[in-house]
């Protein structure tokens, strides 16, 4: 009986002594299961740490990456959110992230739930806050963090700030819905610099907005929204950045009760003229919306437009592919109750709506707040070489736009799109850099939309991840 206790115990202690910390660079609250190898990650990271392929990582709660360190992870890690917790990973002012993907093994945030119960909103997301200018503060509370601390704060005057590197990363099921009004979004950027990287990203069921950018002027290439609950490219506060290359693929029933845009754009929530202006420049975006040719499923009443620029913004949208939405773009004046709005903005060339291909929408391919305005409006953006098309869907731009996961559809769309362009596709051509272009970020290319003859979403990202397992460490699949 004694030997058999003293083995006991000498079980529990291997037990104890390897629940007891990580071995990856880093203490700070990471147990790792010996069962299951999982790490499970809570309270702040505070030294350098590396999280390897070799282990699948578990956010539980708000895990925040402080004291000016950098969070490095490997190619192909599984990272986990906890949907009882609320999981989420903030990287604060100062600290950085290094998640360097690569196109065969990409870095994976998604749900902690099995494969077949995952769901939009299992977890909260990434969030990314840094010390550029935005137009609300120098030490503004990021949504959705209710912590109180310096910890959930934003905002500076360093344009050039650097929060690190994202790169072939998929986040899967996030955007927790924390309250109404109240959501985090799959990925957020607070007051991010210009020095940090973002290419190749993909937000796959986000329950809030895919991206959206709280003031900074960090820059992005190759972002991928799969259908979001609410927006997909949401920008506020001064966000000034550029980005090329990025489509969104909506579904018909999947909106959100307060109105679903492929971009919604504001200055801030009031639409007050502060600067620095909600100002980013977008080219080369293709958004793909709800309307698909038949058989036509219902559509979410909460579906409102492609673009919806409102509130002071003077955002710019160019060489891009708009198609199957329930309304077009919308240059929204209900807010200021004075002053400049985003018409005016248009009209007076501060903003740029140009060389852009608007396929079929159900009603209003353009849509006012002001009425009087229509005649000025219609014909600017005929001269900035807007073609309008209204029997046009993505099917007559790409080989096979159309395809989406099984949980989503059900019917002959099941599978993995293919965005290259068809042979005399109308977006083959037009494209036109110059102006709010001719910065040398922008890569000079023939079409609209972010496709040529090349699909850069092939290889890394997911359109089917609900029946991905994710249960082998560094074992990331399609």
């Amino acid at each position: 009986m004694k030997k058999q206790l003293l083995a006991t115990a000498l079980s529990l202690l291997v037990f104890f002594a390897s629940c007891s910390k990580s071995d990856n660079g880093d203490d700070d609250g990471e147990i790792v299961n010996p069962v299951t190898g999982v790490v499970e990650v809570t309270g702040d990271i505070t030294t350098a740490t590396n999280w390897t392929a070799d282990k699948i990582y578990l956010l539980k709660g708000n895990v925040f990456v402080t004291n000016n360190v950098t969070l490095t992870i490997a190619p192909g890690t599984i990272i986990k959110g906890d949907r009882g917790t609320k999981g989420t990973l903030i990287i604060t002012r100062g600290s950085k992230i290094n998640a360097t993907g690569t196109a065969e093994k990409p870095i994976v945030f998604t749900s902690n739930i099995v494969a077949g119960g995952r769901d939009k909103g299992d977890w909260g997301g990434l969030i990314l806050l840094g010390k550029a200018l935005n137009n609300q503060g120098t030490s503004v509370t990021i949504e959705g963090i209710s912590d109180a601390t310096d910890k959930a704060k934003h905002g500076g005057t360093d344009n050039a700030d650097n929060s690190g590197v994202l790169k072939y990363v998929r986040i899967e099921y996030a955007g927790v819905a924390l309250g109404p009004d109240n959501e985090i979004n799959g990925l957020t950027f607070g007051s991010v610099g210009s020095g940090t990287t973002v290419d190749y990203v993909e937000v796959y069921r986000s329950g809030d907005d895919a991206f959206e950018w709280f003031g900074g002027s960090v820059n992005a290439k190759h972002l991928l929204a799969v259908a979001t609950w609410d927006d997909d490219f949401d920008t506020d506060n001064g966000f000034s950045g550029k980005i090329q290359f990025g489509i969104a693929q909506r579904l018909a029933g999947v909106a959100d009760v307060s109105g679903s845009n492929g971009f919604e754009s504001d200055n801030n929530a009031t639409g007050v003229a502060t600067t620095p202006f909600t100002s980013a420049v977008f080219s080369n975006m293709t958004i793909l919306g709800p309307v698909v040719p038949a058989p036509q499923p219902s559509i979410n009443a909460s579906y409102q437009h492609a673009a919806q620029i409102r509130r002071n913004s003077q955002q710019s949208i160019v060489n891009s592919v708009f198609v199957g939405y329930t309304e077009g773009v919308f240059f929204d004046d209900a807010l200021p109750a004075g002053g400049d709005k985003a018409s005016t903005y248009f009209l007076n060339g501060t903003s740029v709506f140009a060389n852009n291909l608007i396929g079929i929408t159900r009603s209003n391919p353009i849509k006012l707040t002001n009425a009087a305005l229509l005649v000025d409006i219609t014909a600017r953006l005929a001269a900035s070489a807007n073609v309008f098309t209204p029997d046009l869907y993505g099917a007559g731009i790409y080989t096979d736009a159309y395809k989406y996961s099984a949980d989503q559809v059900t019917g002959a769309r099941i599978g993995t799109p293919n965005f290259t362009l068809i042979a005399n596709s109308p977006a083959a051509t037009g494209a036109a850099f110059g102006g709010k272009t001719e910065d040398a970020f922008f890569e000079r290319v023939a079409y609209k939309g972010a496709f040529g003859t090349t699909d850069w979403t092939a290889g890394w990202a997911s359109y089917d991840s609900q029946t991905l397992p994710y249960t082998t460490p560094g074992a990331v699949t399609k």
